[in-house]
């Protein structure tokens, strides 16, 4: 349903016509020459890797000033300004090997970056060539160890914690609805296009101070700067349009980027069968606005702006009642954001945001108005001290609204319009305030650290928490590093449990303690990481009969990661598994018991292949076990549903139009192999009969194209 066709929406960026051959030869300091070093373009990211004897050839048809990335480990990454025309001769490039510090985020304990800078593990074009993702950063996510997929939505549940246990960034302001068609499990896609961002930070546990105060993980994200050049997008599949535009409006200094989505999915039912599901079927539209102002070299002001609605109505079969449950939801994010170098190596940035979400949901006798105001100002400094420590801190102050105005069954299980109904109502505002200090210090080549102190008050109630978090990295080898971390971590509950009548407004922030231990061997064309871990809940939110809610809560998770990334001459991708073991005692649990995402198995395959020079073939293979269940009239989660098994496929052609153009005609088949996945059974009142929750969708196929000029 989600609007597939923007997976190669800017593909165009990235593969260009193949009609010029840049050569050269990476030398090291001896004038030997070097394998294995990654040699690209900043702008298009085209680019090779040297062979044994240090050569290479960069096949690309963009010309004029650009900028030439070398870098390999163990070497000073070097940025060359080179002019690309047809008289290019020869180049011969000499690395000099690295004595420096190691970079703070590609050695943190459980984290991925996505940025197409350094360190990255997966890069936005990872994202969208994965078959299965839809072109979405959240369900690419999914396919990183640590995080489970409880549903066919795109909620991140990590390492044993909540889809609201993950916070979400972008340009330093927090993004507290994430998702479209936004649900209890999360949503069905994550808000923001990976072509909107210029790289992306994701941590499954230990992150350091900076990233800010939730249990579990940690997805940051940085929108785009100046756009290359003046661009027009246009695409159209079979359930959605897609517009956008690049104007460079003065060189290296002034630029504006757009782009619209509309998406009508009743196309992809017609053609793929399951309309009757649905008495209204997805339907949503989206637009961004940013605009980039480079007032030096040093300095810049960047407007990032976001709007979106999107509806659905799915009809729900139930015991006492058969209707159609209606969701209307609207998100709105405005950001300003300013940045700036300073002498003797200070670096500022500051943000001010606005981050706003209504919903309306209605069935039967349930109904839910929700409107959430997230008004946040944030400003990050960092400063390095000679070559072996940098300090970072950073300031908050946000202000959250909250009004909640809701209708609920007496009985949970009836939801008959005559049925008898409890109004609730919530009416939620504070202040919060943060503040951090970390160092990253190389203690000596073989030892980086990360330890830091967070502070966290918050208003109203008055309460305020101080957490210590270290990291740290050993490097064994140029290749190869042992980690860990740990880490104190809190959370305030959400404000339908704050509230003054129906909740408990002197409830405390639960709590998280984080145990981390990782090895990681990175080499050019491999990545392989496995972690164990621990996390420990406490101060958890749990019913009571006299106060409505305590934080006598409690759980705990532990588990193993495992992640393996590799590029041969034919074949890419990556494989990862995750072992989960995770219970808890909260809301109405009084015991220790499984949760609802305690998935025990995931495996997730992600292959790609390239079939000559202007094919792609993608396939993404997913096992995992069945969630925990409660049969009728026994122990809550006592049992599992059936395993889950699902093949996804994408593939696309390409062909160059002029000098720059593109054009991208691609089709997709989910669950190829029409495989049913059970994601839960409904009772009847006596408990009699149970009908099971089966997924959406069987085989679906999807086709589309996109033009980029």
């Amino acid at each position: 349903m989600k609007t597939i066709f923007s997976i190669f929406v800017s593909i165009s960026i990235i593969l260009g016509q193949h009609s010029m051959s840049i050569t050269g030869k990476i030398l090291d300091d001896n004038g030997d020459g070097l394998a294995y070093v990654n040699v690209y373009f900043m702008d298009t990211l085209e680019g090779a890797m040297t062979d044994e004897k240090g050569l290479f050839s960069i096949s690309t048809s963009t010309t004029g000033l650009r900028i030439l990335r070398i870098s390999h480990i163990g070497f000073e990454q070097k940025d060359l300004e080179i002019t690309v025309n047809s008289t290019i001769g020869k180049l011969s490039i000499v690395m000099e090997k690295s004595y420096m510090e190691m970079d703070p985020v590609s050695v943190s304990a459980g984290s991925f970056t996505m940025a197409d800078e350094e360190g990255q593990t997966l890069t936005s074009l990872d994202v969208v060539t994965t078959a299965g993702a839809a072109a979405d950063i959240f369900r690419a996510i999914q396919t990183f160890p640590g995080v489970n997929q409880v549903d066919e939505g795109a909620g991140m549940y990590v390492r044993g914690g909540d889809v609201s246990e993950t916070s979400v960034i972008l340009d330093q302001a927090t993004i507290s609805h994430p998702y479209k068609y936004e649900s209890d499990t999360g949503g069905y896609f994550g808000m923001i296009s990976p072509w909107l961002l210029s790289g992306t930070y994701f941590s499954s546990g230990g992150f350091s101070a900076k990233y800010g105060n939730v249990l579990s993980g940690v997805l940051a994200m940085e929108s785009l700067d100046l756009p290359a050049r003046s661009s027009v997008t246009i695409g159209a599949g079979l359930a959605a349009i897609s517009a956008g535009g690049a104007w460079l409006i003065q060189p290296e200094k002034l630029g504006v980027q757009f782009s619209g989505n509309y998406s009508d999915t009743q196309y992809l039912f017609k053609v793929n069968g399951g309309e009757d599901r649905f008495e209204k079927v997805p339907i949503s539209w989206d637009g961004n606005l940013s605009a980039v102002w480079k007032y030096s070299s040093l300095g810049q002001v960047k407007l990032f702006y976001y709007r979106n609605v999107d509806e659905i109505g799915v009809r729900v079969e139930s015991p006492t009642y058969d209707g159609t449950m209606l969701n209307n939801n609207h998100s709105r994010l405005g950001n300003i954001q300013w940045k700036n170098l300073f002498s003797h190596g200070l670096f500022i940035k500051s943000s001010l945001s606005l981050n706003q979400f209504g919903q309306r949901v209605t069935l039967g006798n349930l109904s839910k108005d929700l409107d959430d105001s997230l008004l946040k100002w944030r400003t990050d400094l960092s400063v390095s001290m000679g070559t072996k420590i940098k300090l970072n801190a950073g300031f908050i102050a946000d202000e959250l609204i909250t009004v909640l105005s809701a209708v609920y069954p007496e009985d949970q299980n009836n939801l008959h319009p005559d049925a008898e109904t409890i109004e609730y109502k919530v009416d939620y505002h504070t202040r919060h305030y943060g503040f951090y200090g970390e160092s990253e210090m190389s203690l000596s080549p073989k030892l980086f650290v990360i330890a830091g102190l967070r502070g966290d008050i918050l208003e109203s109630p008055n309460q305020q928490y101080y957490d210590p978090r270290i990291s740290l990295n050993y490097r064994l080898s140029d290749a190869q590093f042992l980690k860990a971390a740990t880490g104190i971590y809190h959370q305030y509950p959400n404000a339908q449990y704050r509230d003054e009548w129906a909740g408990n407004p002197e409830l405390k922030a639960m709590n998280a303690v984080h145990y981390i231990l990782g090895y990681e061997y990175k080499s050019e064309l491999t990545d392989f990481k496995a972690e164990i871990y621990q996390k420990n809940y406490s101060h958890l939110v749990l019913e009571d009969q006299v106060e409505n809610f305590t934080n006598d809560g409690e759980g705990y998770a532990y588990g193993a990661d495992f992640f393996l990334k590799g590029t041969l001459p034919i074949i890419s991708g990556w494989v990862s598994y995750s072992y989960l073991q995770s219970k808890r005692k909260e809301l109405d649990h009084l015991a220790l018991v499984p949760t609802n995402y305690d998935i025990n198995h995931n495996l997730t395959a992600a292959l790609k292949t390239q079939l000559g020079v202007m094919n792609n073939l993608s396939l993404t293979y997913r096992y995992t076990t069945g969630k925990p269940y409660t049969p009728a009239l026994n122990d809550w989660n006592s049992a599992r549903l059936p395993a889950m098994q699902r093949l996804d496929l994408s593939f696309s052609r390409l062909f160059p139009i002029g000098q720059n153009g593109l054009l991208v005609i691609y089709a997709s088949v989910s669950n190829l192999l029409d495989r049913t996945n059970i994601y839960g059974y409904i009772y009847s009142p006596d408990y009699s009969e149970r009908t099971e929750l089966k997924s959406t969708h069987g085989r679906n196929v999807y086709f589309g194209f996109n033009l980029n000029l």
